[in-house]
């Protein structure tokens, strides 16, 4: 029993983020094979039809949203961008060195690969499409491309700054406006109406999951600060 509760205290934001992807994988069945009906503006298949139908009509379109989340979208990248231009200086005036550069900035920069490749992957893949057509299009809307990167971002930004700084405050006070501005962003982009409410679930659920694996992996590498030079101490008199 005690072995149990040492496992589960070591390794709990790992077996929390496999339960999120998990619950993610099964959405993904039950789109495929519950409730398909064709979208009749769209003229696309829709898993869990009645629950999107319904979360649809009565939420309408509001493209203001669409454009603000668009830009919160920039935002979010540029944040990303950002920890990718720290990182290129640490790593330069460390003269190449990856210990003195930091590896939680390399875990950062798998979370970011791991982002680029799913959104990659369900373009590919597609699982549903949007409930509106785009400039006449049909585009894949599963999972929501704007929450996933704005859940992942913001958080992974919020878990790096308070590693690195470590302010006067609690982890969960120092975080909670980037949980707050990753919420927004997903909410907005629900009620907007270009996105079916299981694609925002879906990206809920794989975001989460890849913020808590890079949680348990940057909580396993210490944080590399910049070393300080040793004063030289004066000789003593003769």
């Amino acid at each position: 029993m005690a072995d149990e509760k040492c496992f589960f205290k070591k390794n709990w934001k790992l077996l929390i983020g496999a339960l999120f992807f998990s619950l993610f994988l099964l959405l993904i069945v039950l789109l495929k094979t519950v409730d398909v009906e064709i979208d009749g503006a769209t003229g696309k298949e829709i898993g869990l039809s009645g629950l999107n139908f319904a979360a649809r009509d009565a939420i309408g379109e509001h493209y203001a949203l669409y454009d603000l989340t668009e830009y919160l979208g920039y935002f979010a990248i540029l944040i990303a961008a950002g920890f990718a231009i720290w990182a290129c200086v640490r790593f330069f005036f460390a003269r190449f060195d990856l210990r003195k550069m930091g590896f939680d900035f390399l875990v950062l920069a798998a979370l970011y690969v791991a982002v680029l490749l799913f959104y990659v992957f369900f373009e590919l893949v597609v699982i549903n499409y949007r409930p509106v057509l785009l400039d006449g299009k049909a585009e894949a809307s599963f999972p929501s491309s704007h929450t996933m990167l704005s859940i992942t971002v913001f958080v992974s930004a919020a878990t790096v700054l308070y590693r690195r700084f470590t302010p006067r405050v609690s982890p969960i006070v120092f975080s909670l406006p980037f949980w707050v501005g990753a919420a927004f962003v997903a909410v907005a982009r629900l009620f907007s109406g270009v996105h079916w409410l299981t694609d925002i679930l879906g990206g809920v659920l794989l975001s989460l999951a890849l913020v808590f694996f890079f949680s348990f992996f940057s909580d396993r590498i210490p944080v590399a600060h910049d070393e300080k030079k040793e004063e030289t101490a004066p000789e003593p008199a003769e």
